[in-house]
C-alpha cells in the first residue's frame, strides 16, 4: 500500500513539473556583443522610471519603448530607472540587468 502511495506522489510531481517546465520559456543569457551593444547604446534624452521595481524574469511595463538590438533582433534593450536591461522583444521579459 505504501509503494502505491509513494508510485502517485511521484507521477503527481513528475507531471507537475513537466508542466511547468512547458509553460516557462527560457532564454539564453545574451552574447557578449549584445551586453556590449547594450552597455555603449546612447541613453534617452528623457529619463525613463517606473514605480515597478525591474527584475529579471518579469515584464516591463507596456509604457517602456524597447528597443531591438540592430545585430540580434532575438534580443532588445531599455534604460528604466537609470539601468540598462536586456529583454525578450515578443515577452518583454528582463533577461539581464546590466550593473
Amino acid at each position: 500500500m505504501k509503494i502505491k502511495a509513494l508510485g502517485i506522489t511521484s507521477g503527481i510531481l513528475l507531471a507537475s513539473a513537466s508542466a511547468f517546465a512547458q509553460s516557462s520559456t527560457v532564454i539564453a543569457a545574451p552574447p557578449e556583443k549584445v551586453v556590449t551593444f547594450v552597455q555603449q547604446a546612447p541613453a534617452p534624452t528623457e529619463r525613463v522610471v517606473v514605480k515597478e521595481k525591474v527584475v529579471v524574469g518579469q515584464p516591463l511595463p507596456e509604457t517602456v519603448v524597447v528597443t531591438p538590438i540592430p545585430d540580434d533582433p532575438t534580443y532588445a534593450y531599455a534604460i528604466v530607472n537609470d539601468e540598462r536591461v536586456i529583454v525578450e522583444p515578443s515577452s518583454r521579459k528582463v533577461i539581464q540587468i546590466i550593473k
